[in-house]
C-alpha cells in the first residue's frame, strides 16, 4: 500500500505536469465514458433490471394462434378453459383494455382502465395499501360495481384524500365504489392504468368462444416447471379444445412467452445495438489516448531508463505507469459521469414514450459502479501497451539513444492502433450509413393518406346512456355536421381504428363464389368502420366506384369499400366493384357485404410493416360507440381542438374527448425508433470520426517529428518536396487502408446482426460500404496531409543540427 500512495502522488503530480496532454485524455475520456454510462442507464433499467413482481421470471403471457394471425386475443370462455385444465401454472389470471369515462367530479375525464380477473394482483406478488383486492363474488355476472385505483390516479385526481376508499365513482354513466388503492411503486407495462375492474361482471356478453374482445392472459409457472413444459401442456389443452369446438378453435395454439420478453418487444436489439455503438467509441477513444501515452512515453524514455539504472525494476515501472493510467481514466470516467447526466436527459427526450420501462432510468449505485468500472478496465486498456513498452525497454540502448532516438516497438504498436482504430471506425460508420438509408427509405413509404393538417381525437359514448345502435348513430350523424361547419373546418369524418395508432381490427372473410375454406383456412382481413367525410378528411384517393351514402343504413343491402391490395388479392385482373363477400367465424356467417368501391392502401400498422387487404363498412350498418373524429382544417390542426371538444359537448356534457393530436404527430411517431437508432448512430459515428482523425494526425504529426532529421538528409540529397510529401502520406495512408480493408471484413459479419432493424437495405448495401469508404478515405488523407505538409516546410540546415 505504501507503494501504491507513492504511485499515485507521484501521478498526480505528472498529470498536473503534462496538463496539456491530461486534458485532452481527459476529455476524450470523458466522451467516451460518459456515452457509455448514459446508454447503460437506459439498457440498465429497460433490459436488466428484474420486472417489479413477485419472481418476475417465472410470469408469462398467453395468447391464441393462427395461421393468419400468430399472436391475437383470447376468448373469454376459452381463457376460463385454460385457467381450469392447466398443470404447469399456479396462477392465472386476464386482463382487458377498457376506457372510463368519470362525470360528476368537475369536467369530464377520460380515464384509462383494465378489466381482471380474480386473483390478478396476487399473482403479481401486489397488495393495495389501503382498501382490499377484489373479492371472488365481485368477479360475476350482477355483482356490486368495485373498482382499485392506481395511486397516481388518487393523487392527481383526489389530492391523496384520506376517505377516498368507499367513495363512488361515476364511470361510463355508473356508480363504481372504490375498494383499494394500489402501491406508489407499482407499475403495469401494458397501458399505465388508473382503475381496475372485475372482467367477470361482463362475463355473460363474453360467451361466445368465436369472440376475441380484447382479453390478454399472464400466468405463473409452478416451480421447476419450464417454458417449454408449459408450451406442450397449453397446446395439449388446445387439441382438445379444438375436439371439443372445432367450428371455433379448429387449428388453434397456444402463445407461450415469457412477460419480459413481451414487454421488450423490437426494443431489445436496437438499445443493444447502440450499446455495442458506444463501446466502438469507447474502444476507438482508448486507442488515442494509448497513442498519446504512447508519444508521452518516448519523452521520459530517458527518465524511466535512469530509474531503472538505478535499481527500479521493470514491474515497479509497469505499476507506476499503469497507475497514472487508471488515475486519468477515472479523472475522466467523473468528468463522463456529469456528461452522462446530461446525455441520459437528451435520451429521455429522444426516446420514444411507447418504449417500457423509461419512467424507471435514473442515476442509482448500480450505474455509478458500471462507470467505476468501465473506468478502470479503461484506463487498464490504454495503459497497458505504453506501461509494457516503457518497462520493457532496453536501459543501455535507451541511455545512448538520448532524446533522438525513438523505439521501433514503440512506433509498431502506435501503427497498430492507428490501424484497429480505423477497423472500429468503418464498423461504426457502416452501421450508421444503413441505419440513415433505412431511414432515408422509410420515411419515402407513403401512408397512403396526406397527414398535413389533421386534426384526431377519441371519444367513447357510454354504454349506460347510449344503449342501442340507433342512439350512438344519431348522435355521430348529428355531431359530424356541427364539427364541419366550424371555421376553419374543411372535412369532418370518423373512423375505428385509426390509421398508425397501433390499432388494428381483423376479422375472417369469405369470397362469394369461391369454395368454402377450411375452419382454420379463412382469409383474414383487416377492417374500419367510417362516417362522414372520412376519406377527404385524411386524402384517401378513390380508385373505382363510389363512397358511403347517408341512406347507407342498417335495413338497407350491407356495401363495402376495400383498398387496392384487398382488390388485387381476391379479384386479381377483375373489376370488383358489384362482386361481394362476407365476414365469418366458424358460428356464423354475417350477410352478404357488396363492394362499391375502391380506395389507395392505408398502412395501418407502421411504415415498415407489410401492407394487409382491408375493408371499410358504414357506421350506419355497424354503429360502435367507440371512435376518432378526423377533422381537415384550413390552418393549425391543434387550435381547432377546444373548438371541436365544445361542439362534442354541446351535445353531451358528459362526454370527454382524448388522445387529441395531429395525423403528422402519428406519422413521426410511428418511425421514432427508426430516427432514435439514426439520430445515435449518427453521432456515435461522427465522433468516432472525428476521434479517428485526430488520432491519425498524432500519430502522423509525431512520425515526421520523429523523422525531422532524416528528412532533412534526404533534402538535403536532392529529395524534392512532393516525394517528402508522397513519402510521408503514404505511411500514414497504407495504414489506413489496412484499417479499412480490415473494417470491411468485420462489418461484413456484424452487419447481418443489424437484418432485423433495416428496412428497404441489405446488410451490405454496396452504397453504404463505397460511401464510408470514401468519407473515411477523405478524412485520413486530410489527417495525413497537414503533417505531411508541414514536413516539406523542414529546413535542412536546421534538421541536421535537430538533437
Amino acid at each position: 500500500m505504501r507503494g501504491f500512495w507513492q504511485d499515485f502522488r507521484y501521478a498526480v503530480r505528472m498529470l498536473g505536469k503534462n496538463r496539456g496532454i491530461t486534458v485532452v485524455a481527459v476529455l476524450t475520456l470523458a466522451l467516451g465514458i460518459g456515452a457509455n454510462t448514459a446508454i447503460f442507464s437506459v439498457v440498465n433499467a429497460v433490459l436488466l433490471r428484474p420486472l417489479p413482481y413477485r419472481d418476475p421470471d417465472r410470469l408469462v403471457v398467453l395468447s391464441e394462434e393462427t395461421k393468419q394471425l400468430p399472436g391475437m386475443s383470447v376468448s373469454y370462455p376459452n381463457f376460463l378453459d385454460w385457467r381450469g385444465q392447466n398443470r404447469v401454472f399456479e396462477q392465472i389470471a386476464a386482463f382487458q383494455p377498457e376506457i372510463f369515462n368519470l362525470t360528476g367530479e368537475r369536467e369530464p375525464e377520460r380515464i384509462r382502465g383494465r378489466n381482471v380477473s380474480g386473483k390478478f394482483f396476487t399473482m403479481l406478488g401486489v397488495k393495495p395499501i389501503a382498501g382490499r383486492d377484489f373479492l371472488p363474488e365481485e368477479d360475476k355476472p350482477g355483482a356490486h360495481p368495485v373498482v382499485i385505483a392506481s395511486y397516481g390516479f388518487w393523487q392527481t385526481r383526489f389530492g391523496g384524500d384520506p376517505n377516498f376508499v368507499g367513495r363512488a365513482l361515476t364511470l361510463n354513466g355508473e356508480k363504481l365504489t372504490v375498494i383499494g388503492i394500489l402501491p406508489r411503486s407499482f407499475r403495469f407495462y401494458y397501458g399505465q392504468p388508473d382503475l381496475y375492474a372485475p372482467i367477470g361482471r361482463a362475463a355473460d356478453q363474453m360467451t361466445d368462444r368465436g369472440q376475441h374482445p380484447s382479453i390478454y392472459v399472464l400466468a405463473r409457472l409452478k416451480r421447476g416447471v419450464t417454458l417449454g413444459e408449459a408450451r406442450t401442456d397449453m397446446n395439449a389443452i388446445a387439441d382438445q379444445l379444438a375436439k371439443q369446438y372445432p367450428k371455433t378453435n379448429a387449428g388453434h395454439q397456444i402463445g407461450v412467452v415469457t412477460m419480459y420478453k413481451d414487454i421488450l418487444g423490437d426494443i431489445q436489439p436496437v438499445l443493444y445495438l447502440l450499446l455495442a455503438a458506444v463501446g466502438f467509441v469507447l474502444l476507438i477513444a482508448c486507442a488515442n489516448v494509448a497513442n498519446l501515452l504512447l508519444a508521452r512515453a518516448t519523452a521520459r524514455a530517458k527518465e524511466i531508463a535512469i530509474r531503472r539504472a538505478l535499481g527500479a525494476s521493470g514491474p515497479r515501472v509497469f505499476q507506476q505507469l499503469l497507475t497514472e493510467s487508471v488515475l486519468l481514466a477515472i479523472v475522466g470516467g467523473s468528468l463522463g459521469l456529469l456528461l452522462a447526466e446530461w446525455g441520459t436527459d437528451a435520451l429521455l427526450a429522444l426516446i420514444p414514450a411507447s418504449v417500457p420501462r423509461m419512467q424507471e432510468v435514473h442515476m442509482d449505485s448500480t450505474l455509478l459502479l458500471f462507470t467505476l468500472v468501465v473506468s478502470v478496465l479503461t484506463g487498464l486498456l490504454f495503459g497497458l501497451a505504453p506501461a509494457w513498452q516503457a518497462a520493457r525497454a532496453n536501459v543501455n540502448d535507451t541511455l545512448k539513444e538520448g532524446m533522438r532516438g525513438t523505439s521501433g516497438h514503440r512506433h509498431v504498436v502506435r501503427g497498430v492502433l492507428v490501424f484497429a482504430e480505423v477497423a472500429l471506425v468503418f464498423v461504426l460508420l457502416v452501421g450508421a450509413g444503413l441505419a440513415a438509408r433505412s431511414f432515408i427509405r422509410l420515411e419515402a413509404v407513403k401512408p397512403g393518406f396526406d397527414p398535413q393538417n389533421i386534426l384526431t381525437m377519441q371519444m367513447l359514448l357510454p354504454a349506460s346512456k347510449y344503449a342501442d345502435d340507433a342512439k350512438v348513430a344519431a348522435f355521430y350523424e348529428q355531431l359530424l355536421p356541427r364539427v364541419q361547419a366550424l371555421p376553419g373546418a374543411r372535412y369532418a369524418g370518423m373512423t375505428t381504428p385509426l390509421p398508425l395508432s397501433g390499432e388494428g381490427w381483423q376479422t375472417d372473410v369469405m369470397i362469394e363464389g369461391r369454395p368454402v375454406p377450411a375452419p382454420n383456412e379463412f382469409p383474414n382481413s383487416d377492417y374500419q368502420t367510417i362516417r362522414g367525410d372520412y376519406f377527404p378528411a385524411m386524402g384517401i384517393p378513390l380508385l373505382r366506384g363510389r363512397t358511403f351514402y347517408e341512406n347507407d343504413r342498417e335495413k338497407t343491402e350491407p356495401v363495402a369499400i376495400i383498398n387496392e391490395t384487398m382488390a388485387r388479392r381476391f379479384w386479381p385482373g377483375e373489376d370488383p366493384v358489384g362482386r361481394r363477400f362476407c365476414t365469418c367465424n366458424a358460428d356464423r356467417r354475417e350477410p352478404w357485404r357488396t363492394v362499391v368501391g375502391v380506395v389507395g392502401d392505408v398502412k395501418q400498422y407502421g411504415l415498415d410493416r407489410e401492407q394487409k387487404t382491408q375493408f371499410y363498412v358504414p357506421h350506419n350498418q355497424r354503429p360502435l360507440r367507440y371512435a376518432s373524429l378526423t377533422i381537415k382544417t384550413e390552418g393549425d390542426p391543434l387550435q381547432m381542438a377546444s373548438a371541436v371538444r365544445e361542439a362534442v359537448q354541446s351535445f353531451d356534457a358528459d362526454e370527454p374527448v382524448y388522445n387529441v393530436r395531429t395525423m403528422e404527430q402519428l406519422l413521426t411517431d410511428s418511425s421514432a425508433s427508426w430516427r432514435l437508432s439514426m439520430l445515435l448512430l449518427g453521432v456515435f459515428g461522427a465522433v468516432a470520426l472525428v476521434l479517428a482523425a485526430v488520432g491519425i494526425y498524432g500519430v502522423m504529426a509525431y512520425a515526421v517529428t520523429q523523422r525531422t532529421q532524416e528528412i532533412g538528409i534526404r533534402m538535403a540529397l536532392g529529395a524534392q518536396r512532393a516525394n517528402v510529401l508522397r513519402m510521408v502520406v503514404k505511411q500514414g495512408m497504407s495504414l489506413v487502408l489496412l484499417g479499412a480493408g480490415c473494417g470491411i471484413a468485420v462489418a461484413v459479419l456484424l452487419t447481418q446482426l443489424m437484418k432485423s432493424l433495416l428496412f428497404g437495405v441489405s446488410a451490405i448495401d454496396p452504397v453504404t460500404f463505397a460511401l464510408v469508404t470514401m468519407l473515411l478515405g477523405a478524412v485520413a488523407f486530410a489527417a495525413c496531409y497537414i503533417p505531411a505538409r508541414r514536413a516539406t516546410q523542414v529546413n535542412p540546415i536546421i534538421a541536421l543540427r535537430y538533437e
